[in-house]
C-alpha cells in the first residue's frame, strides 16, 4: 500500500534534505541505514521553517502545566500524616525501622 503513494517529508533540519543526495562515503554506516530505510518511502524531503510547521511545531511543545513543580505544603502534609492512625502506630513501635524517620514526618 505504501509503495503506490507519493510520501513528502517535511523537516526543519535543513541538512536532511540534502542527506540523499550526498556520497555514501560521507555517512557512517548507521547513517546509510536510516537513509536507507526513509528512502523506500520517499525521496522527496522538503525544509520547512519550524515556526511555519505548526503540525510538527504543536507536537513538539510541551504544555507549561507539565514542566511546572507542584507546590507542595509541607505543613499541611505533615498535619495529614498525623491524622492517620496506621502511620502512627509504626512510628511509634519499637521494632520498626522507621522511627528513626520520626522528625521528617513533623515539622
Amino acid at each position: 500500500m505504501l509503495e503506490v503513494r507519493t510520501f513528502v517529508i517535511y523537516t526543519d533540519q535543513k541538512p536532511l534534505t540534502y542527506e540523499l543526495h550526498q556520497h555514501p562515503e560521507k555517512c557512517s554506516p548507521l547513517q546509510l541505514r536510516y537513509l536507507n530505510f526513509i528512502s523506500q518511502f520517499s525521496t522527496d524531503i522538503r525544509y520547512t521553517k519550524g515556526s511555519d510547521n505548526t503540525v510538527a511545531d504543536a507536537l513538539s511543545r510541551i504544555e507549561l502545566d507539565e514542566v511546572s513543580p507542584t507546590v507542595i505544603d509541607f505543613k499541611e502534609f505533615a498535619s495529614a500524616q498525623s491524622t492517620v492512625e496506621e502511620l502512627q502506630q509504626v512510628l511509634h513501635s519499637n521494632n520498626s525501622s522507621l522511627t528513626q524517620f520520626q522528625t521528617i514526618f513533623y515539622l
